[in-house]
């Protein structure tokens, strides 16, 4: 039997292990309990400035409630905030409103309008163009009766050469200078001496012998001046010089801007009208309002002077 020596070392006191673990469990709980404390302290802070923060917003919306009650107060009360002696001017801003669509509207369909008139003119209503000054030379030479035959040889457009007296050579001399084909078909009409068939030869040049198209139009304005003039050195009692002075005028006025009505010129389209008036009445609101506005320019002036 063995027995166990003494090793010199002293022996452990009971109860020792214990004794440390109390005091941690202690600090344990007292940090859990700070840190609560900390919790409910951060929830108080938190909720303090939520409070802050409604209040403020709820006097904003009161300031905000105020100052709206404020500008209404102003606004029912005519005068408030404004100029010694200028009232307030309601409806200014309506009539600027409609100022500028009236103004707008007469731009927009007078515009239309007139491009489409603009495009009728151009083919029924053409203005009467520039002719050479010798027509104007010729048309005095060819008023004159027909008393002696002609002298002068001309050249027809069939190619027949025929005899003309000074003032017709003349007449034809000044066709050649812009249109050599008219000059040509005026010869072989002022060749004729029987009044009714020198009336229809020469009615025949400005209606079959000149295109219709607006680059002959300066030829049409002198075939029509040259003509005429020679019907008039015709006797006037025939019927047929009197028939066909009457249709060279009615051509003539169908074809240019004169003041001799055509009968079978068409009227002018219907976008015309339907922008035209539209816009004329545009034109005379904008300029009810300008006298309008005028008005009451002018009562405020009277008013300011009557104080």
């Amino acid at each position: 039997m063995s027995s166990r020596e003494p090793s010199g070392e002293p022996a452990s006191a009971p109860g020792t292990g214990e004794e440390r673990a109390a005091p941690d469990a202690s600090e344990e709980r007292a940090a859990a309990d700070a840190s609560e404390e900390r919790a409910a302290a951060d929830a108080s802070e938190e909720r303090a400035a939520a409070d802050a923060s409604e209040e403020r917003a709820a006097a904003d919306a009161s300031e905000e409630r105020a100052a709206a009650d404020a500008s209404e107060e102003r606004a029912a009360r005519p005068g408030v905030g404004a100029r010694p002696g200028v009232g307030a001017r309601p409806g200014v801003g309506a009539r600027w409103i409609a100022a500028l669509l009236a103004l707008a509207l007469a731009l927009s369909l007078g515009a239309i309008a007139g491009v489409a008139y603009q495009r009728y003119a151009a083919v029924h209503l053409r203005e009467l163009p520039k002719v050479p000054r010798c027509v104007r030379g010729a048309r005095v030479a060819l008023r004159r009766p027909v008393a002696v035959s002609g002298t002068e040889p001309r050249q027809t457009a069939s190619g027949e050469t025929v005899h003309l007296t000074p003032g017709e050579d003349r007449a034809v001399a000044c066709a050649l200078q812009f249109d050599e084909a008219l000059a040509r078909h005026l010869a072989g009409a002022l060749a004729e001496q029987a009044p009714a068939q020198r009336a229809a030869r020469l009615l025949e040049l400005v209606r079959d012998r000149v295109p219709p198209d607006p680059a002959h139009d300066r030829s049409a304005s002198a075939a029509y001046m040259m003509a005429s003039a020679a019907l008039r050195g015709l006797p006037e009692d025939a019927p047929e010089v009197r028939a066909a002075a009457e249709a060279l005028e009615l051509h003539h006025a169908c074809r240019f801007a004169t003041r001799r009505a055509c009968p079978t010129r068409p009227s002018p389209p219907a976008l015309v009208w339907l922008a035209g008036v539209p816009a004329a009445l545009s034109l005379l609101g904008l300029f009810g309002i300008g006298l309008t506005a005028s008005a009451a320019r002018y009562r405020r002036w009277t008013a300011r002077r009557g104080r």
